[in-house]
């Protein structure tokens, strides 16, 4: 049986940067329903559940193989001769992806998938309750970690460095995947986005003064120098926070209990941007079939006869930002990979790696 009963998906070694004088005890946190800020919540409180990820110690030891080096590389950052090297790169590399696919947020997706098959007229398969079955998915998540986390490993890590007196903040979901060239250049992609799409970003606040910056070199430049950015505007730090705010499931956190103010402000309008639901649930019926394929066509549930052959799919409906980071550009001559199939565009690595699978990609300007 796993030692540690309560199970953090958002780990302490995390949030310890955010907490009262860096002990990792207390943090403030702001709700963002009820646009009320605590003082002091206990930190062991935070983002944690009984036995999230099940009782398999092989599994609890995997992820604090990941999260301890994670803490290591925070602290060396955080230090007056850090340096961007190998070792911080592949471990911010991880330890992002890790924290995408685990928490609560990530996991409802899969959860809702099974209750939505389950609505159709017909279906003999179980729904569990709602927590049971985001267990289950964050745990088959884990698994598929071990398989996959190679996925992010073409894509640059730089270190944003807070030059202004607004600090970062971070959430109960706060690795955040977004894609600038999805949400702005939807004439050139139709699909959503995901980790092995061509433009994918991850940010992940470290610190109050720290914050990773995961993305696509091929369609992205940032200016950095050595793996560094410092971060002089107000606007830069105001457009990485509004992402926490978009991404969160509830709760915010923070060090400086005088931010309060500032902080309910920003949430106020961020909020606004904010989908009514993360996901839209999409059936789909058999329509017909040829010797070139079948046809389906979308119904609305109430429609469906328990006879027919019915497809479901879940889609991500992404949040899209008022503002992005002023030093996160659009390269000149961006590229990604396509085979004008639904399929996307994707990265040249997730091709070569077999990530992507499919015929006929070639390069194309984006």
């Amino acid at each position: 049986m796993a030692d540690n009963k309560n199970q953090h998906y958002v780990p302490r070694v995390h949030l310890k940067p955010f907490t009262l004088d860096g002990e990792g005890l207390a943090i403030n946190l702001f709700n963002i329903d009820r646009l009320r800020p605590v003082q002091n919540a206990p930190v062991r409180n935070q983002c944690s559940g009984d036995y999230f990820y099940g009782k398999d110690e092989r599994l609890e030891r995997a992820i604090n193989s990941i999260e301890n080096p994670y803490g290591e590389v925070v602290r060396f950052l955080m230090s007056d001769d850090a340096v961007i090297n190998a070792k911080v790169q592949i471990v911010i590399q991880r330890f992002v992806y890790l924290q995408h696919l685990r928490t609560e947020a990530a996991s409802r997706k899969a959860a809702e998938m099974t209750a939505a098959m389950h609505d159709v007229p017909g279906s003999d398969i179980p729904i569990p309750h709602i927590r049971d079955a985001i267990k289950t998915a964050v745990q088959i998540a884990m698994l598929h970690f071990a398989d996959s986390m190679g996925i992010v490993d073409d894509l640059k890590v730089c270190i944003a460095r807070n030059r202004t007196d607004r600090p970062f903040m971070t959430s109960d979901d706060p690795a955040v995947l977004t894609n600038r060239l999805h949400l702005q250049r939807r004439h050139k992609v139709q699909q959503s986005f995901g980790v092995k799409t061509a433009g994918a970003i991850f940010l992940l606040p470290l610190s109050p003064r720290l914050c990773a910056i995961v993305y696509d070199s091929s369609v992205y430049q940032t200016g950095q120098r050595s793996g560094w950015i410092d971060v002089i505007r107000k606007a830069d730090v105001d457009a990485i926070n509004e992402h926490q705010i978009l991404n969160c499931m509830a709760n915010l956190y923070f060090q400086d209990w005088d931010y309060r103010d500032d902080l309910a402000q920003q949430v106020s309008v961020g909020r606004k941007l904010r989908p009514k639901q993360r996901h839209t649930v999409v059936h789909a019926v058999l329509d017909y079939t040829t010797e070139w394929g079948s046809r389906y066509a979308v119904k609305e549930i109430k429609d469906i006869r328990e006879e027919e052959e019915v497809l479901v799919h879940i889609k991500t409906n992404h949040p899209e930002p008022s503002d992005w980071p002023s030093f996160l550009r659009f390269r000149s001559d961006a590229k990604a990979y396509s085979n004008n199939t639904g399929a996307g565009l994707t990265r040249r690595w997730c091709l070569e790696q077999g990530f992507v699978t499919g015929l006929n990609y070639k390069k194309v300007r984006v």
